[in-house]
């Protein structure tokens, strides 16, 4: 079935203390939900769950990310996460912070 993405929703999280990438990971994608509002699914009569939601999430150690935990923060559609190499860790004051980055795309059927 063909489809459109129609949403980028983008933002970054950290663990301050903890070294925990899912952690940061998580962080950053509850950050691009808050900044998402997805109305045109009232507008066009859509249910929810015909959407593919694919979240990217870029940690330095993307081995170490719980997909499922991130998973699990999506309501709706099918969820897939794929995490990569990237984000930072930041030395602050003799710990480390772990800075993740995420984009969550959304995308739906093309009638």
């Amino acid at each position: 079935m063909a489809e459109q993405r129609l949403i980028i929703e983008m933002a970054q999280g950290v663990d301050l203390h903890g070294r925990d990438d899912t952690k940061a990971a998580r962080r950053a994608v509850e950050q691009a939900l808050q900044g998402a509002s997805l109305p045109i699914f009232g507008t066009l009569g859509l249910d929810r769950d015909v959407m593919r939601v694919v979240v990217h999430v870029a940690v330095p150690r993307p081995e170490a990310v719980d997909v499922d935990v991130i998973a699990r923060l999506l309501p709706y559609g099918t969820v897939e996460v794929v995490a990569e190499q990237g984000g930072l860790d930041v030395q602050v004051a003799g710990d480390v912070a772990v800075m993740a980055v995420a984009a969550i795309e959304v995308f739906l059927p093309v009638r």
